[in-house]
């Protein structure tokens, strides 16, 4: 069995922190650590939730009771909660019972706090689904009062924000985003202007395409002085997806496609043109039927210049049935004037009889 000291010493070096940093964490001396890893002293009994904290370690790993598996539980975990098969609810069994035997792990905090979030249901009462959000954004709070990992704490501040734009919490979704860094300082952007880096070219198209669903968004989430102003919004953020899925492949994209087509078709039926309208339903369809046909598992954009070395997981996160989502937005009162047409019933059988996606769990409902 291992001493506190040698444990002390491997998990700080793991991290790659010296004797200074982790002193420093813990508002110690440096001789203090120094003393605990040769062995001289042993940490304070009051050192030790702060060292498990910091580690993200249990006790037992800590005093040398247990060898470190933890890494490997936590990538078997990822392995299985990432198959298609698993359900939300063996996601979120999985991820609580590992946060149980690691407390204090930011990274098994990262992933339950996601789940929670997966299985906000909008067939739930709104208090249930509410609920699911105030539990994933405690648990982003803890990580950000704990963890010093820049990355792992960026991904926490941009769930977070979603956590509390969704709860109509304003206050602290500003709170949340002023805590993100500059964007011209972003990890991604600084890899990618890094002279010499083996995977310089990967960044460059993680940005680019990055950059391209943020200007739609950017679009989509602007307020228009008028119904005219916000058609011509929302055309051009579907001329800048088009320039950044060039090959038509729109894979990972769709959900952002199928939004603004949909909505495009709303505003020109308000706006009485049903062959405009007519024609971003038919557009909404095509995509929704290729995100149902796009197969379980990886992905590659193999034809497109810009993303040829981006993979895509079509994983539970973003299963969805495209089918049932376009046929919820056609009950939308905007297409009151053309919903007894021939027309619209012949298109509405039309998406009916689209096949959507056979899950491998069991019927979904939307």
């Amino acid at each position: 069995m291992t001493t506190i000291g040698q444990n002390i010493r491997k998990l700080r070096k793991d991290r790659g922190w010296t004797q200074e940093e982790l002193a420093a964490k813990l508002n110690l001396s440096a001789q203090a650590v120094s003393k605990w890893e040769s062995e001289v002293t042993s940490p304070d009994i009051s050192q030790v939730i702060p060292l498990t904290a910091l580690f993200g370690v249990s006790a037992d790993v800590l005093f040398g009771i247990k060898p470190d598996g933890m890494e490997e539980e936590i990538a078997e975990a990822k392995r299985i909660c990432d198959l298609p098969e698993t359900s939300n609810e063996r996601a979120f069994e999985i991820w609580t019972e590992l946060s149980a035997r690691y407390p204090h792990n930011n990274r098994i905090r990262f992933e339950l706090a996601l789940v929670h979030q997966y299985l906000a249901s909008a067939d739930e009462p709104r208090e249930v689904f509410n609920q699911h959000y105030r539990d994933s954004a405690e648990i982003f709070e803890k990580i950000l009062d704990s963890s010093t990992d820049s990355a792992l704490r960026s991904d926490a501040i941009y769930h977070m924000h979603h956590c509390y734009n969704t709860l109509g919490d304003t206050a602290n979704a500003v709170r949340t985003a002023e805590m993100s860094g500059n964007m011209c300082a972003s990890r991604e952007e600084l890899l990618m202007s890094t002279k010499g880096y083996e995977k310089k070219n990967y960044y460059c198209q993680k940005v680019f395409r990055n950059h391209g669903e943020g200007m739609a968004w950017c679009l989509m989430g602007m307020t228009f002085p008028d119904r005219k102003t916000k058609i011509f919004g929302y055309e051009t953020a579907v001329k800048i997806l088009d320039l950044t899925y060039c090959d038509g492949d729109k894979a990972w994209i769709s959900y952002v496609y199928i939004y603004l087509y949909t909505d495009l078709a709303k505003l020109y039926a308000l706006e009485g043109d049903a062959e405009k309208a007519f024609e971003y339903l038919e557009k909404s369809r095509e995509v929704c039927e290729f995100e149902d046909n796009n197969p379980l598992g990886e992905h590659r954009y193999s034809g497109n210049p810009f993303m040829n070395e981006i993979t895509y997981n079509h994983d539970l996160a973003y299963t969805h049935n495209q089918r049932d989502y376009l046929l919820c937005h056609m009950e939308d009162d905007a297409f009151g004037f053309i919903r007894e047409t021939e027309r619209f019933r012949e298109f509405t059988e039309k998406v009916r009889q689209m096949p959507g996606i056979e899950y491998p769990w069991g019927e979904v409902d939307f």
